[in-house]
């Protein structure tokens, strides 16, 4: 058991059958189904009980309830038909080359400063090492005592030894660091550059296969890479043996389409729908399409809360996570303290993944409301709710670069990032921001600056 826990530590995988009956047993509990006698059935067995584990996941439901109140549905046709009618804000370009520049360092700004407390902690925990590293409130990158990673380890903190934490500590980055968060950025890019607006699910997958390396995946993605190596049919891999189908991986792959059609939320929600169904249904779409349609109304809202509100527009009005998303901001409507919203939110959603799509969008909503509109406490407040820290971190900060642009970001941001990074992305290694934002640029429906 201790090379399996290993394993799945380093890897991010749960092994099948044992992670497939855990998770999809949880899965269905969200979706509505009454699962309390798997549960139990589920309690009495080993790790080693493969067949018994196979038989119980196979009499799980994979669909929700036929009663349900919530929309589930994870066809574009079926969700667009849900939407209200698309408004029109047709924005001015004047800008946009700066605002385009900042997102993409604001993305990686917030990846950064998430990075080192992206273990799973909740936010009573992220602030108690903050605190005691005199690091609140966070105005900076997230300083980490030089002791050896062992001592660190035995601190909680779980980071691949890959990644020293040396090169995402305050005052001794040099340049960004390799991150799945970024690598899908980079790789929407490339998508776009290779295929055009109109790239299909299956030009998805054959990119995944040919510049990905699978252990640089994780939960809905590792299945989903793992179903295509299987040649699970196309329009099945996202679903089949996928109980991370509503994570928040289509989410984090997001911006990139937002960053391409900046003040037309409905166009890059729409726009993000072929990436998301590779490996993701209902609400992990759903997530994707908000994240495309959050990231492009930046450019245009007078405030975070008509972001919030034309991004909202963009999903299914009955969703769970458009329900999440307006609980959060009612919360801010009615003056509550953020402390108290994102409580609430495992609350409302106990024994969620800490990185399920829903909660983290609750998380990253009040980051954005309660931030106001200013980048560092926008990126600040998403890492402090602890939860998938460095995937909303980066949201926040693509989302909050967009909205300021790039000259007010504050500089301490910007210059330990160097204007570089690092990808795993086959052909694609040392990378140059501002090269990332020119090459945008030319994906925009007009170019102008």
């Amino acid at each position: 058991m201790e090379y399996i826990d290993e394993f799945e530590r380093r890897f991010g995988i749960s092994q099948e059958p044992y992670g497939l009956a855990l998770n999809e047993l949880q899965q269905a509990m969200e979706a509505g189904h009454d699962v309390s006698a798997e549960r139990r059935r589920f309690a009495e067995l080993s790790f080693a009980d493969e067949t018994a584990l196979t038989e119980l996941y196979e009499t799980l439901p994979l669909v929700p309830p036929s009663d349900s109140p919530y929309f589930e549905e994870s066809g574009l046709a079926d969700i667009l038909e849900s939407l209200p009618a698309a408004s029109r804000t047709a924005p001015s370009l004047g800008g946009i080359s700066d605002r385009i520049r900042g997102a993409w360092h604001g993305r990686l700004a917030g990846n950064m400063l998430g990075k080192p407390v992206e273990l799973g902690w909740d936010m009573e925990q992220t602030e108690r090492y903050l605190r005691a590293q005199d690091a609140l409130p966070l105005t900076d990158y997230i300083p980490i005592p030089d002791v050896s990673v062992t001592a660190l380890h035995a601190s909680g903190f779980l980071m691949d030894s890959v990644v020293p934490y040396a090169a995402v500590s305050r005052g001794r980055i040099d340049g960004g660091v390799r991150d799945d968060d970024i690598d899908y950025t980079i790789l929407g890019l490339h998508l776009l550059e290779t295929y055009g607006p109109a790239y299909r699910t299956f030009d998805v997958a054959y990119e995944w296969l040919h510049r990905l390396p699978l252990y640089q995946t994780y939960t809905a993605e590792r299945a989903a890479y793992n179903n295509l190596v299987r040649e699970i049919p196309l329009e099945e891999v996202g679903e089949f043996h996928n109980p991370f189908r509503e994570w928040i991986g289509a989410l984090i792959r997001a911006d990139v389409f937002g960053y391409v059609r900046p003040g037309h939320p409905r166009a890059a929600a729409t726009m993000a729908y072929n990436d998301a169904v590779l490996s993701h249904r209902s609400n992990g779409i759903y997530g994707a399409m908000w994240a495309a349609a959050l990231i492009s109304s930046a450019f245009v809202a007078e405030s975070p809360e008509e972001s919030i509100e034309l991004s909202l527009a963009q999903i299914p009005p009955t969703s769970r996570l458009a329900e999440e998303i307006r609980t959060v901001r009612d919360h801010h409507r009615a003056g509550r303290p953020w402390g108290e919203s994102v409580r609430g939110i495992s609350v409302r959603h106990p024994g969620m993944s800490w990185v399920h799509t829903i909660n983290n969008a609750g998380a990253l909503t009040a980051a954005l409301l309660w931030g106001g509109g200013d980048f560092t406490d926008t990126i600040a407040l998403a890492v402090l709710a602890g939860l998938d820290t460095d995937s909303i971190g980066a949201t926040a900060g693509s989302w909050a670069g967009a909205y300021v642009g790039y000259d007010r970001i504050p500089r301490h941001w910007l210059e330990p990032l160097r204007g570089r990074t690092h990808s795993a992305l086959f052909g694609f290694a040392d990378i140059d921001l501002d090269d990332l934002a020119t090459r945008t640029l030319r994906h925009l429906p007009h170019s102008g600056s």
